[in-house]
């Protein structure tokens, strides 16, 4: 930026002016939120009469101000007169004629777009692509799966169902009212978690065949971060002492596996 800025003003003498002898032209000035601040200082010295060989010194100070663009960079302002005149006007007073520049360096043009390093992109592809794997497959392991046993001839036996139910929207309604959602990546961690490996499931079956109570029907509950074995008896309305009969709760980890017991209605 380049710019030229013309300066002109009147001084008023209390006496006549004849004859200005001596002149001098001096400035200051600052830069404070896009407007630069500044003073000329005219003195020197002048003769009130053409027969006069005495001389009367004078000095007064101009103030000024410009105002800039907020895309200039304040501190490579500079400043510099580029002409300086004056005149007697009647007699009586100076008028003052100066011409100064500004010039500064501009601010650069803000990138509309940020280059993305490939090896990033190609991760966070990756990962993208594993997540969709990962969620397809969850989709179809969350279908319940039921496990019968039929009674013998000799001797009959209760019926077991073991459900393997999806926990997350009944999780979900509860968790609103206390946190905002979770993000992708612990979606997809408690996804993970909720699988139930063919152990676990084995285990599971002979834990449901030990029992002899009457209940048939079975949730498989994955503990929670801070969750407490009587917030999960009042998410499932089961009384904590059913889930002691079929889990050992004096120690509950994030992680864990515990079947919740649920009468037929």
């Amino acid at each position: 930026m380049f710019i030229k800025i013309p300066f002109e003003s009147t001084i008023d003498f209390k006496t006549n002016i004849s004859e200005v002898t001596k002149m001098s032209l001096e400035h200051d000035f600052n830069v404070s939120g896009g407007v630069v601040l500044g003073n000329f200082y005219i003195s020197g010295e002048y003769k009130a009469h053409e027969v006069s060989v005495n001389k009367e010194p004078f000095k007064y100070t101009l103030p000024f101000t410009v105002e800039i663009s907020d895309r200039i960079k304040e501190d490579t302002l500079e400043f510099n007169i580029e002409d300086f005149s004056y005149d007697i006007v009647d007699h009586k007073a100076l008028k003052v004629n100066i011409e100064y520049s500004l010039s500064a360096d501009e601010k650069e043009e803000e990138e509309l777009f940020t280059r993305v390093d490939e090896s990033e992109l190609e991760s966070e592809l990756a990962f993208i692509d594993n997540f969709l794997d990962n969620n397809e497959k969850e989709e179809t392991s969350k279908e319940s799966v039921k496990v019968v046993e039929e009674p013998s001839e000799e001797l009959t036996k209760p019926t077991y169902t073991l459900t393997i139910e999806d926990n997350s929207e009944r999780e979900d309604a509860a968790a609103k009212k206390e946190e905002a959602k979770e993000d992708e990546k612990e979606a997809e961690s408690t996804e993970t978690k909720e699988r139930l490996t063919a152990e676990e499931e084995k285990t599971i079956m002979e834990t449901i065949k030990s029992s002899d109570d009457t209940f048939v029907t079975y949730h498989v509950h994955i503990v929670k971060e801070n969750e407490t074995i009587e917030s999960i008896s009042a998410l499932y309305s089961v009384p904590t002492t059913l889930i002691s009969e079929y889990n050992t709760i004096d120690n509950l980890n994030t992680g864990d596996k515990i079947l919740i017991p649920k009468c037929d209605e």
